[in-house]
Parts: C-alpha cells; structure tokens; sequence
C-alpha cells in the first residue's frame, strides 16, 4: 500500500524528544524539588525568606536556573545540598537525552503516512488504485466497495497525478512494481503495510524426481537469507516500466 507522506516538521517540533508521560514526570519532579528546596532553606536562607510571594518567586528562580546551572542563590544546609545535586544530576540526564533527540528530529527529515492503514480507507470511504489485470484487484475486492476501487488498465498511469490530485489515496501495487515506483518517486511517498499471498508457483512434470529437490534448495536459501541478495542481483527495478 503506497500512500502520499507529510513531514514531521512542525511549530512544535521542541516537544517531540520527550513523551507526555515524561513531560509530566519532569514538570512533577521539577515542582517537588522546589517543594523540599523551600521546605530545608526557607527558616535558615535569606534568599527564601520574605514575604510570600518573594519566597515563591526566588524558590521557582532557583530551580528554574539551575535547569541551566546558572543559579547564584546559596545553600545553607546540608540535605538541602544533597537534594540540589540529585536534581542536578536529573538536570544533566534530562537535557543530554533532549538535547540528543532534538537534533537527531532535526538532522533526519522524517515523513509520516497521510493513510494508516486500510481500516482508515474503509472508515472514511476513500477510494484505492491498482492496475485492472492483477490479482491485487480482487483482493481489493473483497475489502472495499467496488465503487471505491479505481483499476488502472496501462501499468504506465502517471499513478503520482492520480494520487496529487486526489483521485485515489491510497495505491496497492504488486512488490516489483512497487520497487520501480520508489525508485522514480522516492520523494513524498511511502509504503504503510504489505500484504502477502504466497510466492510464485513453479510446476514440474507429474512424478519428476527434482520437485522436491527443487522446494528443498528454496527453502534453504530463504533459511540463510540469501534469496534478498540473489533478488536485488538479478532483478533490479528498471524505470522503463513507468517511462512513457
């Protein structure tokens, strides 16, 4: 299934390193922190002493600054201390794995499905392409309305302006077909599931002595993984096929 792809990219790309289960455990850990900080300094420390409003600010300016290392305020007592480096040391987790993720989201251009998956076809009653002659067609047929289904009879239809102008949204192709496609139009689109029915069917004489030779070597390629490597030697995709 070939379906048009969108990037990520977005206004609030800053928020995607993290989970929102872990943007509240930090917004969690964050607060409780500034809750014992106060707790062990207010009676002792100077600096979160004061009227109210003056304690709440300095105490939430101290943990904030120290996300940057740049509080200036002092510590008085000890456990105050050891709490304040136990926070730190989450500070130094939190922004290298941020830090990391961010730029990894910002160096590789990732592109995300426009269609999920078939169920989401079906639910919104959108219509699917694939080329009238192949056995895909009558797959497709037993999952979609009929009238949803755009068959294609020339294996060469521009199947880009089909799905840009929304004429299809999604296209089924069988994989060497598939293959081709990619290989002219690797940019904007991409493959969401893949659907098997078998292989190819290879047929001997009634009674010949090498069918089961035969089945037994296939197997033991696909075993050992080399029948990938043998595929991509010999049967490279070739844009002729979609040239007009």
């Amino acid at each position: 299934m070939i379906v048009p792809a969108k990037s990520e990219n977005s206004m609030w790309m800053f928020l995607r390193p993290f989970t929102f289960e872990m943007w509240v455990a930090t917004v969690a850990t964050f607060i409780y922190t500034m809750f014992i900080v106060w707790i062990m300094e207010h009676q002792s420390n100077p600096d979160f002493r004061g009227p109210w409003k003056n304690q709440i600010s300095n105490t939430l300016w101290f943990t904030f600054s120290s996300v940057f290392y740049a509080h200036k305020e002092k510590i008085y007592g000890n456990l105050s201390r050891v709490v304040v480096i136990l926070w730190l040391f989450v500070v130094f987790i939190l922004t290298a794995s941020y830090t990391a993720s961010l730029s990894s989201l910002l160096t590789v251009q990732r592109l995300e499905p426009t269609v999920t998956d078939m169920e989401f076809l079906k639910r919104n009653n959108l219509t699917v392409g694939c080329v009238n002659d192949s056995f895909v067609k009558s797959y497709l047929t037993t999952v979609f309305d009929i009238t949803n289904i755009n068959a294609f009879d020339n294996i060469e239809t521009n199947y880009v302006q089909e799905l840009e102008s929304k004429n299809i949204a999604a296209l089924f192709l069988e994989v060497p077909y598939e293959k081709v496609f990619f290989k002219k139009y690797c940019k904007g689109y991409t493959t969401t599931e893949t659907y098997r029915f078998g292989g190819f069917g290879f047929a001997f004489q009634k009674g010949s002595p090498i069918a089961l030779d035969f089945s037994r070597a296939i197997l033991k390629l696909s075993e050992h993984g080399e029948i990938k490597p043998i595929e991509d030697d010999w049967f490279a995709p070739s844009t002729r096929l979609f040239s007009h």
